[in-house]
């Protein structure tokens, strides 16, 4: 007998793998710096094989975790975003509410810890595609409602916006001296 992909053992499958995420994601927020797949384990009430079994690694599931996390707070930017009453404004709420994310911190210690392993690389590449498309269709649709333009286009500011969260978010969590305000976070999006 096949199994099918939506029947019984699959849909026990599928609410396993959201346990251990939700927990993974539980872990994280609380603030856990390193966390193992033994505590992961019994968070979420499944044997520690089960994680490897579904995500194939603690690194995958970590960086899965974050950015579950991560596309949660940009919600909560977009909606930020949408109280500014100037472009100004705008560039400069989602410049402060990005850096503030605490999800950022985690995003950037899941990509640290991928190395060299191909298939992880790959899925950080959909990962930040999704990040990216996202951004850029929520760039699009607040100044296309606002008339505002950007002459460096939408999708360009979404890449060079995120990598400079990404590259102040790592900077930071290594312990460099400095703050939001040694940098110009909102320069980096040309709305106008």
């Amino acid at each position: 007998m096949a199994i099918t992909s939506d029947g019984p053992q699959a849909r026990r499958g599928q609410a396993t793998r959201a346990k251990i995420l939700a927990a993974t994601a539980e872990l994280l927020e609380s603030g856990a710096r390193a966390v193992t797949v033994g505590e992961i384990a019994r968070a979420a009430g499944v044997y520690p094989n089960q994680i490897t079994h579904h995500y194939g690694s603690k690194d995958r599931l970590m960086l899965d975790a974050a950015f579950s996390l991560f596309l949660r707070d940009t919600m909560r930017l977009q909606a930020a975003g949408r109280r500014a009453g100037s472009a100004q404004m705008f560039r400069q709420i989602l410049a402060r509410t990005a850096l503030s994310m605490p999800s950022s911190v985690l995003v950037v210690r899941a990509l640290s810890a991928t190395g060299s392993d191909d298939g992880q690389r790959e899925h950080i590449r959909l990962l930040l595609a999704l990040l990216f498309r996202q951004s850029e269709r929520y760039l699009d649709r607040v100044m296309n409602e606002r008339g505002w333009t950007s002459p460096s286009g939408a999708g360009r500011d979404t890449r060079t916006f995120w990598s400079a969260v990404f590259g102040a978010t790592l900077l930071a969590d290594a312990g460099a001296t400095g703050g939001p305000s040694d940098l110009d976070l909102a320069s980096t999006l040309s709305i106008a």
